[in-house]
């Protein structure tokens, strides 16, 4: 009797070693497979794009003189209102000043001259021809003094129009060139926003469109660091795109608004909703990782992702597969905001494996 329980020792040991594995196993498909989670945003949330912009006045003149000279009065400075036809700035007139009033004696000469050349032809003292000599010399006296009496003008600077002096480039007392800029006035009411649109996102405007930036998008404009919007129109654009950047420049007009004060070239940023563009945009698209997507179910063909379900569950939702971006890959089904989808390892799910969310650990 001894003898048969050594003899059936060694298998009783082989046996309570595979029940000592098999407990374990079973314990281990019942712990939860850890799983990356990533929440679906509102449909239209990644079609928001903000670009950055400048204002500029719809109205704008750079203001100089026509001949150069010395600075003697600069009467304006930056943001100050002034009215049309008031002086802005003027130079030295002194040659000037002479050249006019050497023009204006030759122009006298020659007018007395003309008078005496009329009173002898007529007493038949000097041919025809020599008066007509004598009256050519007196209108080129006039224009000569037409001429000089406007260049006088041209030493003061005076405003085209009511408006806003932008700005002041130079300094009192320097000496300032031909068309040189003295001054910058905008007239208020209207102002553009000038930013730049991609190449990217113009290939998505629908064809044959007779106006492709304008009748696609709503354009918001944002100013400096303010939250508000105010809601700009089309005013003109680029067909051809920028050699460095690909980029179209777009020129917004808006009303100049009551509430905030807006001058050239400060910053602002526009908003679109590139949601617009989509062919049928009653049906939202998303983005997700190539990873959440797999064919792992009943139909080989038909693609599913995995909606994880509280508290330990996962769903398959089957979606329709668009074209890989650089956001993801785009989807669409019977998602909604607010859905937390197996980012990642979606192929080694089924409907009855327990997950439970990854966290990373804290300094990984």
């Amino acid at each position: 009797m001894p003898v048969n329980l050594y003899r059936l020792l060694p298998g009783l040991l082989v046996l309570m070693v595979l029940v000592g594995c098999e407990q374990p196993q079973a314990q281990s498909e019942q712990t939860p497979r850890p799983v990356k989670l990533m929440t679906l945003e509102a449909a239209n949330a990644t079609d928001l794009r903000q670009f950055p912009a400048r204002v500029e006045a719809s109205t704008r003149s750079n203001l100089s003189f026509r001949m150069a000279g010395e600075l003697l009065a600069l009467n304006v400075s930056p943001g100050q209102r002034v009215s049309e036809g008031e002086v802005i700035a003027r130079i030295d007139n002194r040659n000037a000043q002479s050249e006019l009033d050497s023009a204006r004696s030759r122009l006298e000469l020659a007018k007395a001259n003309l008078e005496r050349m009329r009173y002898t032809l007529e007493r038949g003292a000097v041919s025809q021809a020599r008066f007509d000599e004598a009256e050519s010399e007196w209108r080129a006296a006039r224009a000569t003094f037409e001429q000089a009496e406007e260049q006088v003008t041209h030493t003061q600077l005076r405003a085209p129009y009511d408006g806003v002096i932008a700005q002041v480039p130079v300094d009192n007392r320097q000496i300032v060139q031909v068309q040189e800029t003295v001054a910058v006035i905008q007239q208020p009411g209207q102002l553009d926003v000038v930013f730049h649109l991609p190449e990217q996102i113009v290939q998505r405007m629908p064809q044959g469109d007779g106006q492709p930036f304008g009748e696609a998008l709503a354009y918001e404009v944002r100013f400096g660091n303010s939250d508000k919007p105010y809601l700009a129109q089309l005013a003109s654009y680029t067909t051809q795109a920028s050699a460095q950047s690909l980029a179209y420049e777009v020129t917004l007009t808006l009303p100049q608004p009551d509430d905030i004060t807006l001058l050239d070239g400060m910053s602002a940023s526009v908003r679109l909703d590139l949601g617009s563009l989509q062919t049928d945009p009653a049906t939202p698209r998303w983005h997700l990782p190539p990873e959440a997507v797999s064919y792992s179910g009943d139909n080989p063909n038909q693609a599913q992702v995995w909606r994880f379900v509280e508290p330990q569950g996962v769903e398959a939702v089957p979606v329709e597969v668009g074209e890989l971006t650089s956001k993801g890959l785009e989807v669409s089904g019977e998602l909604a905001a607010g859905d937390r989808i197996v980012a990642a390892g979606a192929h080694r799910l089924t409907a009855d494996t327990q997950v439970t969310p990854w966290e990373k650990e804290q300094g990984l």
